[in-house]
């Protein structure tokens, strides 16, 4: 497959007779507009990033303004919601728009569309649309119907209305006002991160409110859509609305490249892709392939267009829709800017207060040198001014900051010294928030007791009126804790009830926390797909948040997955990415746990020094910050190490301790998979019965746990120990238990050893060759499919072995 065999250029252009039927006053449209078309003279409405720099002019510190706008992550909607949470609660800076007043060639243009029942839908908050539309009504008296029709559709009531043969502009992000009939609509304003997430069907984060489809589906339908002055970048709701409409004829998009004159515009037209996943050998743009995406996936036409955008409108649609720009402002009026609008009309914040914006914003896109920076920063300036509230934030921010990194001593001197201040000043959910911090501190220290302590502490304290963001932080606290305490059922109810409240309030950053956490809690039940979709879908946030903390939780997820699926390449794939993004934050904890993770891989696929290796640096990680809990993994997988060597002795005392270890913090979860363990060693040293005891206790952990894969894992163990002590139908009833569990789970290294061992028992003991074969070819089909060389070795020589035996070719 090659590119121009997918992406066609039209050479001849705007001559081409195809593009002559792309637009044509016989065809029903529907115009998608972003914040792009407003850009232009005589409107000259700011860029996002224009607006960023002048928000961060009045309320950052401006020795950090330019480390603040080089931050490749951050959103346009996370510094608005930061910006409303700690200065302007009305998002009154947001006002200036009802200044800008003078229509452009693009706004004229489509208000003539919408008078010739096209659709326009913006995602804009500017008003110059429906000025633009007012202009064209003026011709006419005010009892005229042409009045009447105009229509914008803001609010949840207002997509209940008809729009057929009337005049609508949707604005699908809201508005502050309707400058048409005069009323407020500020609820309605889609702009900070939380209003994207909010009001979502269930298992629904990227996508338009359910109360917006009907009608989107319905102006979409037997229609062009064309999009101008949109980017295309925003996987929030835009391009996930693309995804899902239906009945729509044809997609154009205008792509604006201000290098493009009249006449040197290009034309592209997109090929339906059977198999998507062979995009990846191209390097396209984001836009490439959404819009391949949708050629594919809707049977519709899809063509690019790459322009000027307002040149194209005035050279090439205007003469086609007789718009002749009559009413078009000539010159270029003298407009406020947006900076001196700020100048008469900011809040007034203190020094403390932008050192906390400055914080915020590089602690959650993961520069953490920064984040500690200015929280020092912060805390000299608030205790110097004398103000406690922001004084008491920096000494908690600090703890955060010092917990993130390991240094957990110093990370509960902080903590200590905010709940002194929180209860001076008698603030009850900072009291809260610095009880589970302190809880947290004590779940990574694998010190569940004190960790329990604090968290019912702090949900002690939760009132009818305590705001949801706090209540989401007990309930994800306690699910946790719950998990590691191996009460699944109280920590998935714990998770569950958080993840309903982030849903409620758009709080995506701590959805994609409470997604992960439940991820976790699959891949340990051993169901794997429902892991990876909640893990995929926490990634998708992280990954349009930049949150680079959270990041490496969720690739370290997904890497596990993977790696228990047995598909190693895509698995390492995901953990040397979490393993760069860890090193990049100094998140000593992730980085830990990613090691470990690389180094299971490498023990898998027979690379066991490497896996030594890595396993070795992950305890060294652990040790220094005190993780008790990674500290009994390392030592469990140090173990097996050992064990794969035939060095039982070391093996066993590396097995023992870890158990030692597990026990002693209360973490049950992997505390049955480390019995199994120490069961083998007894089962090389033939001292079965022992082992049968160690097998049977994982196996009754496992099951308590509803680990299912666990679960088969120890039946298949107890099996083989059975089968030592020659009672082998018992080991047969074992071995099927242990694949009927494994082929209901889809997990194929399971399936492929309960087939191998089937296959040997009905060998040995049931001496059938032909059942015996058959397992044995089946295991081997799957150990080839996930390319373990040893495996495939071991059991092709079995295979071998029995044929030979039995005279078999």
């Amino acid at each position: 497959m090659k590119l121009e065999d997918i992406i066609i250029t039209i050479s001849e252009g705007f001559k081409a007779p195809e593009f002559k039927e792309l637009f044509s006053e016989t065809r029903l449209y529907t115009f998608l507009v972003g914040a792009g078309i407003s850009m232009d003279p005589p409107s000259c409405v700011p860029s996002a990033r224009m607006f960023v720099h002048e928000l961060f002019t009045f309320y950052a510190p401006e020795e950090e303004i330019e480390k603040l706008s080089s931050l490749e992550s951050l959103r346009y909607e996370l510094l608005v919601e930061k910006v409303q949470n700690l200065f302007d609660k009305e998002l009154n800076f947001l006002d200036y728009l009802s200044k800008v007043k003078e229509p452009n060639a693009i706004h004229l243009f489509l208000a003539n569309m919408v008078m010739r029942y096209n659709y326009v839908i913006t995602t804009n908050f500017d008003y110059l649309i429906e000025y633009a539309l007012k202009k064209k009504l003026d011709v006419f008296p005010t009892f005229h119907d042409y009045h009447k029709k105009v229509m914008v559709i803001i609010t949840k009531e207002d997509y209940q209305n008809k729009v057929s043969f009337q005049f609508p502009i949707i604005k699908i992000h809201g508005s502050k006002w309707d400058v048409i009939k005069g009323r407020s609509t500020k609820d309605s304003l889609i702009t900070t991160i939380s209003s994207l997430g909010r009001e979502r069907e269930k298992g629904e984060t990227f996508a338009i409110e359910p109360y917006k489809k009907p009608l989107i589906n319905e102006v979409m339908n037997g229609r062009d859509l064309v999009i101008m002055g949109y980017s295309g970048s925003d996987d929030f709701d835009i391009s996930p609305m693309l995804k899902e409409l239906r009945n729509m004829k044809r997609l154009i998009w205008i792509a604006h490249d201000h290098n493009l004159t009249p006449g040197k515009e290009e034309i592209f037209k997109y090929k339906s892709v059977e198999d998507l996943s062979e995009l990846g050998s191209f390097e396209l743009s984001k836009l490439d392939k959404l819009l391949l995406e949708l050629a594919s996936n809707k049977n519709i036409e899809v063509y690019k267009i790459r322009a000027m955008t307002i040149e194209f409108v005035k050279e090439q649609l205007a003469p086609i829709f007789k718009e002749s720009f009559e009413l078009l402002r000539k010159d270029t009026p003298e407009i406020l800017s947006f900076g001196d609008y700020m100048k008469k009309n900011h809040f007034e914040a203190s020094i403390s207060s932008k050192y906390r914006l400055a914080h915020e914003l590089f602690f959650e896109l993961g520069d953490i040198e920064s984040a500690e920076r200015t929280a020092q920063f912060g805390l000299e300036e608030s205790t110097k001014k004398g103000d406690e509230i922001n004084q008491n934030y920096f000494i908690n921010a600090l703890g955060i900051i010092d917990l993130s990194k390991g240094d957990y001593d110093k990370a509960l001197e902080y903590f200590e010294k905010s709940l002194k201040l929180a209860e001076k000043l008698n603030q009850i959910v900072e009291k809260i928030a610095v009880l589970l911090n302190i809880g947290n501190l004590y779940q990574k220290k694998s010190d569940l007791k004190n960790a329990f302590k604090y968290s019912f502490e702090a949900a002690a304290l939760l009132k009818e009126d305590t705001p949801n963001l706090i209540r989401f932080a007990v309930l994800n606290n306690l699910g946790i804790l719950y998990r590691d305490n191996g009460d699944i059922p109280n920590a998935v109810k714990n998770l569950e009830s958080a993840l309903e409240i982030t849903e409620k309030t758009g709080d995506l950053s701590r959805k994609s926390s409470c997604l992960n956490s439940l991820s976790g809690m699959k891949i340990s039940q051993g169901l794997l797909n429902p892991a990876l979709n909640y893990a995929s879908e926490a990634l998708k946030i992280n990954d349009q948040l930049g949150d680079l903390d959270s990041m490496c939780n969720t690739l370290n997820t997904i890497g596990n997955i993977f790696k228990t699926a047995g598909q190693y390449s895509q698995a390492m794939q995901y953990l040397e990415r979490a393993y760069q993004t860890a090193t990049k934050i100094q998140n000593l904890n992730a980085k830990a746990l990613t090691l470990n993770s690389i180094g299971v891989i490498y023990f898998n696929t027979g690379k066991l020094d490497l896996a030594f290796a890595k396993y070795n640096e992950s305890f060294n990680i652990n040790k220094d910050i005190g993780d008790l809990s990674g500290q009994a993994t390392n030592l469990n997988n140090i173990g097996m190490y050992y064990r794969a060597k035939r060095d039982f002795n070391k093996a066993f005392e590396f097995f023992d301790q870890s158990i030692t270890l597990t026990e002693k913090i209360g973490e049950k979860t992997h505390l049955g998979l480390r019995y199994g363990n120490r069961a083998s060693i007894y089962e090389a040293k033939r001292e079965f019965e022992k082992a049968l005891e160690d097998y049977k206790k994982a196996l009754s952990i496992e099951q308590s746990l509803k680990n299912l894969e666990g679960s088969a894992n120890q039946l298949t163990n107890i099996g083989g120990v059975l089968g030592d002590l020659g009672r082998y139908d018992e080991t047969l009833e074992n071995y099927e238990k242990a694949l009927n569990i494994m082929e209901n789970l889809g997990n194929k290294p399971g399936i492929a050893r309960a087939l191998n061992n089937l296959g040997i028992i009905y060998y040995k003991y049931k001496k059938d060759h032909e059942k015996s074969i058959d397992f044995l070819q089946r295991a081997l089909d799957i150990y080839k499919e996930l390319n373990i060389p040893q495996m495939i070795m071991t059991t092709q020589n079995s295979i071998d072995s029995i044929k030979k035996q039995v005279n078999l070719k």
